[in-house]
């Protein structure tokens, strides 16, 4: 059982060796100045250099963490300080505290609870604290060089906060109900994996709410931007709350439209930074776009989803006991909340290893959302025009290295613009030629760096 994944490792490792080599020699397509000027493909280029190598350095410090506190013991001796600092914690005398910690104590199974949590948090929050440089770097830090983030360091570490905040409940949760239930009973992945999966398939309902923590929503109010989405919605026969914006302006120049939400709490959401840069009809198909993505939402691949946790949880008992029971990583077993690396390394290797497949599923899904979307409204031009302002906004990735085989999400934005041309070649219309200056971004929208290129253009 640990053999294999060591052996699914090793070609993980062959295959991000292969990416990063094939981000060294990559030679941009000369198709994408029909689109793009020189001096933005230059900006893109400079800009994401250093990104296609973070997320292999990501992966590569993540594993050597989890081998760190496995193979040198850390999560014991983590544990035990843990346990230490939970006596010292505990409540004196009667008091709502006491009578939580003894009804916490009778589900786990006794008094061991209280340190058992404090290793989970603890846990989290280390790996959380050594993320954080990199993270104000790359995800703060370089937006903010580059114009495309207007935010605060304090505003983003609040973020950050919040976000840590979330999971830290999630996986606190979590890991007290396997650990608990592992306890007690050997057949603990059943007993915790079908509420999980019940859970699961009325997540979705939630997104608005988990939105809201981080950004300001309002309805969209009448006019021709409102007119044009509302028009679409009636065309693909979709349910939906209503409109909302959202207000990110104040944090970055990116933009996006998606739809959040699920059954009564469905959304169309349009981030303000969207309705300054684009025109109304290219807002329209941006959210045809999403709306083809609503059409692979089916209730049967959420079902899907929520049936293949039960068996994930039982692979995880079967890891983490055949792990236990080598005596070298500081567990002895499913029961032992000292698992809990353990537990991420395996969560990382269902989650990571495939990403090979799940990247390509991705970008089908894109190509099929594009299809709808131009079969929908029938505006090529509006559409490749959206595209390229999309892709110059938020300064994306134009045509990265082995998009096809490894963890690209997205086809080339190459590739999917001249499939909007070819789609009005079979309709028998002939879009006006490409050229860069056909795809003018409104001076609110871009960078400072690019506002002051607009004003000395021509």
């Amino acid at each position: 059982m640990v053999v294999i994944p060591l052996a699914l490792l090793a070609l993980w490792g062959l295959a991000q060796l292969i990416l990063v080599a094939s981000a060294l020699v990559a030679v941009p397509d000369p198709r994408l100045g029909r689109y793009f000027s020189p001096e933005i493909l230059a900006r893109h280029a400079e800009y994401l250099r250093p990104y296609r190598y973070k997320y292999w350095f990501d992966q590569l410090t993540g594993l050597l963490v989890v081998g760190i506190f496995l193979i040198g013991g850390l999560n014991a001796r983590l544990h035990r300080s843990c346990e230490r600092l939970s006596a010292r914690l505990a409540p004196a005398g009667p008091g709502m505290r006491q009578r939580l910690g003894a009804v916490l104590a009778r589900l786990w199974g006794d008094h061991s609870w209280s340190g058992a949590t404090l290793f989970v948090a603890a846990y989290l929050a280390i790996n959380r604290l050594l993320n954080i440089p990199e993270d104000v770097y790359f995800s703060w830090h370089r937006d903010r060089q580059q114009g495309i983030s207007v935010e605060s360091l304090p505003h983003f570490l609040g973020d950050e906060g919040k976000s840590f905040a979330i999971s830290l409940l999630i996986w606190t949760c979590l890991a007290f109900g396997l650990y608990g239930l592992a306890r007690r009973l050997p057949r603990w992945w059943l007993w915790l994996g079908l509420p999980c999966a019940l859970g699961l398939l009325g997540a979705g309902m939630l997104d608005p709410l988990r939105v809201s923590v981080y950004h300001d929503m309002e309805k969209l109010p009448d006019g021709p931007v409102r007119q044009k989405v509302t028009e679409v919605l009636a065309k693909a026969h979709v349910e939906y709350e209503d409109v909302y914006v959202l207000k990110v302006n104040d944090v970055t120049r990116r933009v996006n439209a998606e739809i959040i939400g699920q059954g009564p709490t469905r959304r169309i959401l349009l981030w303000d930074t969207f309705l300054t840069a684009m025109e109304p009809e290219e807002i329209a198909n941006g959210v045809a776009h999403e709306l083809g993505h609503l059409r692979d939402r089916s209730p049967g691949r959420l079902v899907l989803a929520a049936v293949l946790f039960l068996p994930a949880l039982w692979l995880l008992s079967r890891f983490l006991r055949a792990m236990g029971r080598t005596g070298r990583f500081g567990f002895d077993g499913d029961h032992d909340v000292r698992s809990l690396p353990a537990v991420f390394l395996f969560w990382w290797m269902f989650v990571t290893l495939p990403d090979p497949v799940a990247s390509w599923r991705a970008r089908a899904e894109e190509t099929r959302a594009d299809d709808y979307a131009l079969e929908l409204l029938d505006q090529p031009a509006a559409f490749r025009s959206m595209m390229v302002k999309l892709g110059r906004v938020n300064l994306a990735d134009l045509d990265p290295p082995l998009w096809r085989f490894l963890g690209h999400s997205h086809p080339r934005i190459l590739d999917r613009l001249e499939r909007a041309e070819e789609f009005a070649r079979q309709k028998g219309r002939l879009l006006p030629e490409a050229r860069p200056e056909l795809f003018a971004v409104p001076e609110l929208a871009l960078p400072p760096q690019e506002k002051k290129n607009a004003r000395a253009g021509p």
